[in-house]
């Protein structure tokens, strides 16, 4: 195996920087204010650097899959395990009129990937399986062949889907809590009936069309995945308010009581578990391009 040898740099005079390096540190400046003082509201145009460096899509990708895990994960349990201890129902039928349910954490999902796919970022999302209760989730050809993979050892796949030309990231959905478990075996419709605790049940499945993205459209896809975040979950709550019992929906939690939190309660904690992850992935990758 050939080794790469980099060239010795000149010394230069001290305090001195790489002009990337400094446009570097200038666009990671405008992530950190933005993850961690800015809710999720529109960017003005040139207010984040997009400039000359770039991002690998893998960690693009890898950002909203770890975004969603603080969305979906604080959901599931900090908002549909203590609703169903006060009564609340949650299934896939939520939207039927009169229903008096919420949205199960994979229905939330798919609400999430509809926001996206009329978002004006091409980021694609969708929870694939092999034994999918859709049908037209049910994964095929080359992308059942890489789920097989995740299956074997539960790790992320990244790859170029070429019949679609798009940059693909698959992450495990690992059945993590009993109520998934038992609601995929006894479903009318499903497929596998013997659904355990630690199964990989599907995969997340993100997609991009672009091999590299600036700063400025790292930003602006976090936007809108934050954006879809919060307009799915503001949907339930607004359903929520028509219940024949409805909760109380305010700052009053969590609380052993039949309430749900505000949209802006429970995206600040959503954003405030998931800003120090995507601010180091994001810092990373800067690093990586720019050495």
């Amino acid at each position: 195996m050939a080794w790469k040898v980099r060239k010795k740099k000149r010394e230069q005079p001290s305090g001195w920087q790489e002009p990337g390096v400094v446009l570097a540190a200038l666009g990671l400046a405008v992530i950190l204010v933005y993850l961690f003082w800015s809710a999720p509201v529109p960017l003005d145009e040139g207010e984040a650097d997009g400039g000359g460096t770039q991002i690998h899509v893998n960690k693009l990708l890898e950002l909203c899959a770890s975004e969603n895990d603080a969305f979906r994960t604080l959901y599931t349990k900090g908002v549909v395990g203590p609703g169903l201890k006060q009564g609340l129902a949650y299934d896939e039928n939520w939207l039927v009129e009169g229903a008096q349910s919420g949205p199960l954490p994979a229905v939330a999902l798919r609400g999430v990937a509809i926001r996206l796919d009329r978002s004006p970022v091409d980021l694609g999302l969708f929870l694939g399986a092999e034994f999918a209760i859709n049908r037209g989730n049910r994964f095929e050809g080359s992308l059942l062949a890489r789920f097989h993979e995740i299956q074997a050892d539960k790790q992320p796949r990244h790859f170029l889907d070429v019949e679609q030309g798009l940059y693909t990231g698959m992450y495990a959905d690992i059945a993590h809590a009993e109520p998934c478990v038992s609601c995929h075996s006894t479903h009318p419709k499903t497929p596998k009936t013997d659904w355990a605790m630690g199964d990989v049940m599907g995969a997340t499945t993100w997609t991009y069309p672009k091999e590299y993205v600036t700063s400025q459209e790292a930003l602006e896809v976090l936007h809108a995945l934050r954006a879809s975040f919060t307009a799915t979950y503001q949907s339930y709550l607004d359903r929520a308010v028509h219940f024949e019992e409805p909760p109380v929906i305010g700052t009053d939690w969590p609380a052993d009581c039949r309430c749900l939190p505000s949209a802006e309660v429970f995206m600040a904690k959503v954003f405030e578990i998931a800003s120090p992850q995507s601010i180091s992935l994001l810092t990373d990758a800067v690093i990586q391009e720019e050495e």
